[in-house]
């Protein structure tokens, strides 16, 4: 399963964020995830999974697991 999605600026951000959600351990960028980072140009980009641990995942790009991102956002 794939979400692909662009949350609004959160407060003080420049610009709107870029996320996508995928099923699993072991997440992978599609080339439509690339494809809108060029579009969209975001603050930051993040792909949420189904693991706990965060790490970079491309140049600009951070897997994040579900509970890390719902506490980013919170923050924000």
């Amino acid at each position: 399963m794939e979400i692909a999605g662009e949350l609004p600026e959160p407060p003080g951000a420049a610009r709107p964020w870029a996320v996508e959600i995928k099923l699993g351990l072991a997440p992978t960028l599609g080339r439509g995830f690339h494809h809108a980072r060029e579009d969209v140009r975001p603050e930051r980009c993040f792909v949420v999974y189904s693991g706990t641990e965060r790490y970079p995942l491309a140049p600009g790009v951070e897997a994040i697991g579900l509970q890390q991102m719902a506490e980013l956002l919170a923050e924000a």
